[in-house]
């Protein structure tokens, strides 16, 4: 194909050329090129077949707003062709098709649309019931779009950054570059996202001379240089906005490329005024085979040619209903296209200047005409065009059609905002939202301005608007601009057609789902009267383009056949991803953001094997070959250490500390003692157990607390939540970095630590369940506690992070000639297996309350305190019957484990295994697991479930807890 190289408005680079490849073949194009613009100069026309009826798909916007140029560009399913960059070596493929996009041997389908009527397989797949295993499977073989091969890495380079931002801009057009440079001068820091790859919207690629005395597109390069110039503005580009939520926040996914360090990079702003200036979309014009390729919209057509120098076609016919299409049609002439008839459906409305320049050209034009429909093969090859009242009829050959409804406004975003609704407005046929917050405007086309005055001046409107809402002095330049607004002309007047009367199968009103207007009529006959309940039966807009093409069409059409037209259906809700996104997207870079204990770098050196713990890495294993047994006999017999420096640590003081304590904590904390330590739970409001711990009184009305690791940073919410509507006076500190903490254990931790300290800690000193303040090698502060986790003699012991290192260096020193051991996560998890303890997340699960667990004796009935949260789940479900419960089990020697989860069976499943290892202390192995409370008292033996496939099963034996040291003397020592 003929490129121009010639024109001002070009976004390709021709001394750069790329070369991919397509089946089989290799296609140049050049730098700024798309996959889909170097297809196109190379002859391609059909990208895809359609999902349902395998019709052939080509070039319909240059957006991605539907699936028609969905391919595998680089083993990624499923990626927009005309968005994403063309760079040499890229590898591009069809997808759903079975043979070539120009020969789909499955295209037969197309003949059999009249047995999928709307709902089909609602109404017919599910009976007989005997067969509906098999339809499902031919289903799923169908769904969708793409396949994955997981033999592939795409190896997509991800980040993800939160701009800080006072205002932020959606849309980078005229409106948006007025709002955002108009937000900047009130002094605010602006963030502007823009979808394309250059700033302008539909200025860019438009000569129509505008009020500045020079042409649009060198308007837009005007207004983009200055905001790129400017220093309080960072502007995205490529970049696709997914959600806007409450309290302004709002994310999205820039597409990167090979000159950045991205390919996909998620962003979230958090702005405090928010300025949306999305501009429109066109809406389609729906008429018999309205999906042929070398169908278009008005804004593809012209943007190959003005941004890729591509011409549509040869010869070309328009069938618009606003000026724009009037506009495009006298300028792709005057470019050289062949244009053989220019139909306008109103009757009245058109630019003066425009229809004489369509005569200036002998352009045939005809007002109050329609196409009706377009014929071909795999392609265009003429059309239809008549009245809309069908009093005569023509055709004309061509290659291209270029058509279009008119315009819809881009408000996706608006939309999603808390409590934003929807209305059509009468003067432009847009449905525009109503009840936005005080933080948000919005202004330009989105609003139905085509004077590119109006659109700069409304968008620069509701900039100044956004940065007076994120606290900036700007109430002159609104006044001004008001004024201003008020004397340029006002929104363009729209239309509200969305098809003639056409009688044939194959109007689309969605062309991801094939779903057709038939469609449409079929399920508003079937009693489906709201465009919700119809985009779901009749599938029209639940594909990848969610719902951008029919989304303005199909309330119009359903008001239309309801009689409605003075009190028109809504489109359907948008929610997020407003685009597709991939999930790498959203997770952004592939940092493993971990915090680490002052001593993590000491069990590094010692070989410890690192995993993540919540937002900690912690060490499961010393072993190379991640043997605990070790790590376990080390702290049976002799002394082992662990770093539990990850364990919350808050302080909570003030005169109403104790009422706090009470309201979070099942147990009465008005009993804690000085000099001990208080072992407690939380619950949530079912009773289910969500945090255990110790509580210390340190002095009065002050209190040291300690939770689990997964739980540490909530706490401080979980007292705020549940205190927030009571007026008390006390403070919470959490205190989980500010101490490192360590655990010492086993027969001789009592003599190494005495080492380390010269107070007395003797069992009459400090017995069992004690709390002592000491000092460690004669000048760190420690707070000690003697607790029973792991079952043998132990002292956890918090000293002030800074001084966590030395502390645990001469401990290791002074512990080399008592066998002092470095122990991990799996040889504590043994230990405290031994013990019957229980870890929050493994023997508990969403539905385990206290009782289900055998804590129940930590909750405190008649405590004199304010509700405790979660109390009245407990007296509930206290002896209720037919609920899981903690059993503990064994095997008998010489038979290894049952694997963590695995079932436990009668005729159904009855429960699940917790945790189950070997414990050579006992030689045999124990575990515990939640089992129905009715199987417990039945036997005293589970059968488990390994293989979900089999039937062998394993037979354990119902066993009492603890199952060492049941009376807890080692503890004791």
């Amino acid at each position: 194909m003929i490129r121009r190289y010639d024109l001002t408005t070009l976004r390709i680079d021709p001394d750069r050329p790329v070369s991919i490849s397509y089946l089989g073949r290799s296609y140049t194009g050049y730098a700024g090129d798309s996959v889909a613009t170097v297809l196109y100069a190379n002859g391609v026309r059909i990208f895809s077949r359609s999902h349902k009826y395998h019709r052939p798909r080509g070039l319909y916007s240059l957006d991605g707003e539907c699936a028609n140029c969905l391919m595998d560009i680089d083993s990624v399913p499923n990626t927009a062709a005309e968005t994403t960059p063309a760079v040499s070596g890229m590898r591009v493929a069809p997808q759903n098709v079975k043979g070539s996009p120009q020969r789909d041997l499955l295209a037969v389908l197309d003949r059999f649309d009249r047995f999928m009527p709307a709902g089909f397989y609602y109404n017919h797949l599910h009976k007989p019931a005997r067969l509906w295993p098999a339809f499902a499977r031919l289903i799923r073989r169908g769904a969708g779009l793409g396949r994955l091969d997981p033999s592939q890495e795409p190896g997509l380079r991800c980040d993800e950054i939160h701009p800080a931002a006072d205002v932020c801009v959606l849309g980078g057009g005229p409106a948006g570059l007025s709002a955002a440079l108009a937000a900047a001068e009130a002094g605010a820091r602006v963030v502007l996202l823009e979808s394309r790859p250059w700033l302008g919207g539909s200025f860019a690629y438009r000569s129509t001379a505008s009020g500045h005395s020079q042409a649009l597109h060198a308007r837009a390069e005007s207004l983009a240089r200055q905001v790129l110039d400017h220093p309080q503005i960072r502007a995205f580009t490529s970049t696709d906005i997914l959600g806007a939520y409450q309290d302004t926040l709002v994310t999205a996914c820039q597409n990167g490329g090979p000159d950045q360090a991205f390919d996909r990079r998620y962003l979230e702003v958090r702005a405090r005024g928010l300025a949306v200036c999305t501009g429109t979309r066109e809406r389609p014009l729906l008429f018999e085979n309205n999906d042929r390729p070398g169908v278009m919209q008005i804004g593809c057509a012209r943007r190959l040619m003005r941004h890729y120098g591509l011409f549509p076609g040869q010869r070309a016919v328009f069938s618009v209903g606003h000026d724009e299409g009037l506009e495009t049609a006298v300028d792709l002439f005057d470019l050289g296209l062949e244009v053989n008839g220019v139909a306008d459906y109103r009757l009245e409305g058109q630019s003066p200047d425009l229809v004489a320049a369509l005569k200036e050209r002998d352009i045939p034009f005809y007002k109050g005409w329609c196409v009706h429909k377009a014929k071909g093969g795999r392609q265009v090859a003429a059309v239809e065009l008549a009245p809309l009242g069908l009093t005569s009829q023509r055709e004309l050959a061509c290659d291209t059609l270029v058509a279009s409804a008119g315009l819809t406004p881009v408000n996706g975003p608006l939309t999603m905002l808390p409590g934003v609704t929807q209305k059509l407005d009468e003067q432009t046929g847009f449905y525009l939202p109503a009840n936005l917050p005080g933080t948000v405007s919005s202004g330009g086309r989105l609003h139905g301005y085509e004077d590119p005055e109006s659109i700069e001046a409304s968008g620069g409107l509701a900039g100044f608007k956004a940065a007076a809402a994120a606290g900036f002095e700007a109430g002159r330049e609104i006044n001004r601009l008001q004024d201003r607004l008020s004397g340029l002309p006002g929104p363009a007047p729209g239309g509200k057609l969305v098809c003639p009367p056409v009688k044939g199968r194959k109007a689309f009103i969605c062309f991801d789902e094939d779903a057709t207007l038939k469609n449409v009529r079929q399920a508003m006959d079937q009693g489906f009267d709201v465009p919700e309940l119809i985009k779901r039966y009749a599938a029209v807009g639940t594909g990848p383009g969610q719902n951008g093409v029919p989304g303005h069409n199909l309330p119009l059409l359903v008001s239309e056949a309801a009689g409605r037209l003075h009190d028109p259906h809504v489109p359907t809700t948008r929610r997020p991803p407003l685009k597709p996104v991939l999930m790498s997207g959203l997770a952004g870079s592939n940092f493993e953001m971990v915090k680490q204990t002052p001593v993590q770098a000491s069990q590094d050196r010692l070989g410890g094997i690192m995993e993540r713990a919540g937002v900690w890495k912690r060490a499961r294993y010393f072993n190379p070959e991640r043997d605990p047994s070790a790590e376990v006999r080390a702290v049976h017999n002799q002394a082992g250490v662990i770093d539990v420096s990850t364990l919350g640590k808050f302080r909570v003081f003030g005169p109403d500390a104790l009422k706090a304590l009470q309201r979070v904590y099942v147990g009465d904390m008005s009993r804690v003692g000085s000099g001990k330590v208080t072992y407690s739970a939380m619950v949530n409001e079912d009773g289910c157990l969500i945090d255990d711990g110790v509580v210390v009184k340190r002095g009065a009305n002050d209190y040291y607390l300690t939770t689990s690791t997964g739980r540490a940073g909530l706490t401080v919410e979980w007292f705020r939540f549940h205190t927030r509507y009571e007026d008390w006076d006390y403070s919470l500190v959490n205190l989980t970095d500010a101490f490192g903490a360590f655990n010492l254990a086993g027969p001789n931790a009592r003599e190494i630590l005495q080492r380390l300290t010269e107070d007395d800690i003797s069992n009459q000193a400090f017995p069992f369940l004690g709390y002592r303040e000491l000092t460690l090698l004669g000048e760190v502060p420690a707070r000690a506690m003697r607790l029973g986790f792991v079952g043998e003699l132990s002292f956890e012991l918090h000293v002030p992070a800074s001084m966590m290192q030395a502390v645990w260096d001469r401990l290791l020193e002074e512990g080399r000639g008592h066998g002092l051991t470095v122990f991990g996560l799996e040889a504590q998890s043994i230990l405290r297996l031994e013990k019957g303890h229980v870890i929050i997340g493994s023997e508990s699960e969403q539905r385990t309350t206290l009782h289900d667990l055998g804590l129940g004796f930590l909750w405190s009935k008649d405590k004199d305190s304010p509700l405790t949260v979660g109390a009245p789940a407990l007296q509930r479900t206290e002896g209720q019957p037919g609920r899981l419960k903690l059993t503990g089990f064994t095997r008998e020697p010489g038979l290894r484990p049952p694997r963590d989860g695995c079932l436990i069976v009668d005729d159904a499943p009855r429960g699940y295994v917790c945790t189950a290892r070997f414990s050579e202390a006992l030689g045999y192995c124990v575990g515990m697991a939640l089992v129905e409370e009715d199987l417990l008292k039945a036997s005293r033996e589970l059968q488990i479930l390994e293989d979900e496939a089999g039937q062998e099963r394993m037979t354990v034996q119902v066993s009492q807890m603890p199952f060492y040291d049941p009376k807890g003397e080692r503890m004791r020592m």
